[in-house]
């Protein structure tokens, strides 16, 4: 369909009267002209590119930046997904065709920008199938998707990667002239970054249920926090902060293949060495997965049940259980499916976690949801009886994606 057409239909909708499944189509609208204009906006960007390097006008991040009167910082992406899009044909199709978003050129242009040369020239060269993953995930699925590609692209196993991250650590700081306050500007290593990062949300988790700090913002609570324990003066107990590296046997056992998992519990990806060190460092905690993604051995913490069960669930999920959501399994709750009060154990088959707001859905709006003991297939219905989704858990999911499709179980009807 036409961009014209598209346009013609949406204004022949009246919003205020339309029916769910008219909401629905005018999104669905909106989502193709959206992906079509930043196609559109993609390739006037290589243009200027092309101009400004034959010595003719001004940068396509300033050009950008003029004309939609926007920030330096969203130029700069609008001009780095252009020139990714414009190595990748399949993928900028697809977002001119609205079946994928920006959120999805975004995270590969992000990608690509932490590759050497010769990294790019092979992820890029992928166009096809990266355009074939990008439609049928989420953007933050394709980010994951992204990591295991870099993943299989790297020889070495990332531990060259790692090597390089050592040498581009940094803290700038100073005074700021206007507040005439101190600032820090920290640039970590992901060891090191993944340890403060969990120690600062134990010490924010404590902090947002004091009086004395109601009603701060969270960096203002990262803040205080970070000053807590530069000063010694942490509210919570002194022994180091848990980290997890979520790792398949197969890939600690004999190195990266197709299906590897090897990555922090915020899903960035971990070199396998690393991974292996990280085995006999009582700080990181390894959850080992079999070879359909469910969790074998979490690490060699005391079998508390509930910091084992929390931790079974994050080796499965990265995040909210409901498909689409992005929210990060920390700042989930976990939530028991047949509900205490009614009977419902606290059992891994009985626990998901899931985000705030779908909590309330769940709770308040009356969603159902129902998961299949074997797979963990999760479906989500509606009060009235309408599919919102079914989806398996994110390391699940990705080796279900895996397999040759005779062997995929069929969803249920």
């Amino acid at each position: 369909m036409i961009p014209g057409d598209l346009v013609e239909q949406v204004e022949q909708i009246t919003i205020s009267a339309a029916s769910p499944a008219g909401v629905a189509g005018v999104l669905s609208n909106v989502q193709q002209l959206r992906g079509w204009l930043e196609s559109i906006e993609g390739q006037c960007a290589r243009r200027q590119t092309e101009h400004y390097n034959n010595g003719n006008g001004l940068p396509a991040r300033d050009v950008i930046a003029r004309g939609s009167n926007s920030s330096r910082r969203s130029a700069d992406k609008a001009a780095d997904r252009a020139e990714v899009l414009g190595k990748t044909p399949t993928v900028e199709s697809e977002l001119a065709k609205g079946r994928i978003s920006a959120e999805h050129a975004d995270a590969l242009a992000n990608t690509v920008g932490r590759l050497s040369e010769a990294e790019q020239a092979t992820l890029l060269g992928q166009d096809a199938a990266l355009a074939e993953a990008a439609a049928s995930r989420t953007p933050e699925r394709f980010k994951h998707y992204l990591n295991d590609k870099i993943r299989e692209i790297a020889a070495d196993e990332g531990r060259d990667r790692s090597e390089r991250q050592r040498d581009l650590v940094s803290v700038r700081r100073g005074i700021d002239a206007r507040t005439g306050m101190g600032y820090i500007n920290a640039t970590l290593h992901p060891d090191d970054w993944q340890k403060l990062n969990r120690q600062l949300d134990a010490e924010i988790t404590v902090l947002r249920k004091s009086d004395e700090h109601a009603g701060k913002r969270i960096d203002q609570l990262a803040a205080v926090a970070l000053v807590g324990i530069m000063n010694g003066q942490k509210l919570t107990a002194r022994t180091p902060a848990e980290v997890m590296i979520i790792v398949d046997l197969d890939t600690i056992t004999n190195g990266v293949h197709s299906a590897s998992t090897c990555e922090y519990s915020d899903g960035q990806p971990v070199p396998v060495e690393t991974a292996r060190r990280h085995a006999c460092d009582a700080s990181i905690i390894p959850a080992v997965l079999d070879t359909a993604g469910m969790p074998v051995d979490i690490g060699r913490q005391n079998r508390l049940a509930s910091r084992v069960q929390r931790q079974a669930l994050r080796s499965m999920y990265r995040g909210c259980a409901i498909d689409g959501c992005d929210r990060h399994f920390d700042l989930c709750e976990i939530h028991h499916l047949l509900e205490w009060e009614h009977g419902g154990a606290t059992d891994l088959d009985n626990l998901l976690p899931i985000c705030s707001y779908h909590h309330h859905r769940v709770h308040e709006g009356r969603w159902r949801l129902q998961i299949e003991p074997d797979t963990r297939q999760l479906t989500v219905t509606m009060p009235d009886g309408t599919h919102h989704s079914r989806s398996l858990p994110d390391h699940i999911d990705k080796h279900q994606r895996r397999k040759p499709v005779d062997q995929r179980q069929e969803p249920a009807a």
